[in-house]
């Protein structure tokens, strides 16, 4: 059973948030936390909000393009007629609002507003104590499957942090300048062969005089992946990119970017990005027309 707690929710909302920064950093968003309250003793669930709160968020993350901004800040607000602490998540970038899913099936129930360039979503908690009952304890089955798959998710998502080419460079170049040219080489012969489908590791190790040991074993080193999917990963960030910056069509973006078929790209965008293609042309073309 999940059980409810009283005590001080600043810190435990604060860490929440500062736990997902290198989350966001690897998805290029920027993720802030305020308050104007020091302390504040409230009756909530921990594990329950903690749930919601972190589902909403990773999902703004997911859709939000890069250079976005997340802001989460806590302040007192009133509610019929009783105050309340107001927890609000505010993006920049798109208005998320038509979107489904962005926060369903989240425990608490958060409202949303449109923003003239973003969407403010918000979470009353009430400061008065109220005894929960059966259905606030249990909302959800929480046994079993939904929740560790949850979590696997964000933990997929969160390896993503090592495997951005644009991090990696300044990193290494910083570093390790003879690692940051063999990855700069590594890039450069990855994009010349995005259009070519058969462009494979056996092609990347011969570009690069490796054999296929020494190159595995060399990426993995560097950024935790293996050559195929590293391929695969610019692939889908040139295509990502491509619906941002062009008109080109689903199927012209998918053969562009060396996917045999629309298919398996829709299917490879939905994994990396948690949102199909179509859904993320959307939701830049609703942000450049508001």
């Amino acid at each position: 059973m999940i059980y409810p707690s009283e005590a001080d929710i600043l810190p435990f909302l604060k860490s929440l948030t500062l736990g997902l920064k290198p989350y966001a950093h690897a998805n290029q968003v920027q993720l802030s936390f305020s308050s104007g309250i020091k302390k504040l003793v409230v009756h909530y669930q921990p594990f329950l909000l903690s749930q919601s709160f972190i589902q909403l968020i990773c999902h703004i993350i997911n859709l939000l393009p890069p250079k976005s901004k997340i802001r989460v800040r806590l302040l007192y607000g009133t509610a019929n007629q009783h105050q309340n602490l107001q927890v609000e998540i505010e993006n920049t970038a798109l208005t998320l609002i038509p979107l489904n899913g962005v926060c369903e099936n989240t425990i608490y129930s958060f409202s949303a507003a449109s923003l003239s360039n973003g969407t403010i979503y918000r979470l009353a908690i009430p400061l008065q104590r109220k005894d929960p009952t059966p259905n606030q304890l249990l909302p959800v089955n929480i046994s079993a499957g939904s929740l560790p798959q949850f979590y696997v998710e964000i933990q997929k998502r969160l390896r993503s942090h090592f495997t951005q080419a644009e991090k990696l460079m300044a990193t290494l170049s910083q570093d390790r300048p003879q690692e940051a040219a063999f990855m700069q080489k590594i890039n450069a012969v990855i994009k010349a062969n995005l259009e070519n489908e058969n462009f494979d590791t056996t092609a990347l190790c011969k570009a690069m005089s490796k054999s296929r040991t020494q190159l595995f074993r060399r990426l993995k080193s560097l950024i935790r992946q293996a050559p195929a999917n590293y391929i695969k990963m610019m692939r889908l960030q040139k295509a990502k990119e491509l619906l941002e910056t062009t008109d080109c069509t689903i199927s012209e973006i998918a053969f562009k970017t060396g996917f045999q078929t629309v298919s398996h790209f829709t299917k490879s965008f939905k994994k990396q990005y948690g949102i199909l293609p179509s859904g993320f042309r959307r939701t830049s073309i609703t942000a450049t027309n508001e």
